[in-house]
């Protein structure tokens, strides 16, 4: 039973990193469009978040994703774990994320731009971690960074004025995160 909740852990945690990332094209997002399926079978809160979600092509994904978090002209959601918990980039979320990196037996891809402070890759080494059975340092990824910063993340993507999509997902994000701590991960 433990294998299998720690396996739908991994699955959410993937699941949440992937539209944080850019893609140009939609091999991605269709792999992505499978996991909801999974998940919406048993979905976490209400229902109605995940039909949201399969109602959304790449091509409005992609436009509600620059709107939501790309673009500059107006407020939009900060990326960083920093950013939540101090009101900047490149902080303590960041230290903390690298030196549970440098304990694991895992390494960003340097091609990657993107960098231990950000979130989608915060989602994508928790589920790598709980993956491989890297359950001490899953835990502490959780304790020290993931548990700060989901509750003001989640609220930022729900109350985004161009979300509906991402509205859905800081909704799944919060009911996945209460999980997250009554299982005390």
């Amino acid at each position: 039973m433990e294998t299998e909740i720690t396996a739908a852990r991994a699955l959410y945690y993937e699941f949440l990193a992937f539209i944080f990332f850019f893609y140009e094209d939609d091999k991605k997002f269709l792999e992505w469009k499978k996991e909801l399926e999974i998940l919406q079978k048993s979905p976490l809160g209400d229902a109605q978040n995940f039909e949201i979600l399969k109602s959304f092509d790449f091509k409005s994904f992609k436009a509600e994703q620059n709107a939501v978090l790309f673009d500059f002209s107006i407020s939009n959601v900060a990326l960083s774990a920093s950013f939540y918990n101090e009101g900047r980039d490149e902080g303590k979320m960041k230290i903390f994320v690298s030196n549970i990196l440098k304990r694991s037996k895992f390494r960003r891809n340097e091609k990657e731009k993107n960098d231990e402070d950000f979130i989608g890759f915060i989602f994508y080494f928790m589920s790598v971690l709980l993956k491989n059975g890297e359950m001490a340092l899953s835990r502490e990824l959780f304790s020290s960074v993931i548990d700060k910063i989901a509750d003001k993340f989640s609220s930022a993507l729900i109350s985004h004025p161009n979300a509906v999509f991402f509205a859905s997902i800081g909704k799944i994000l919060r009911d996945f995160i209460e999980l997250e701590r009554t299982i005390k991960c």
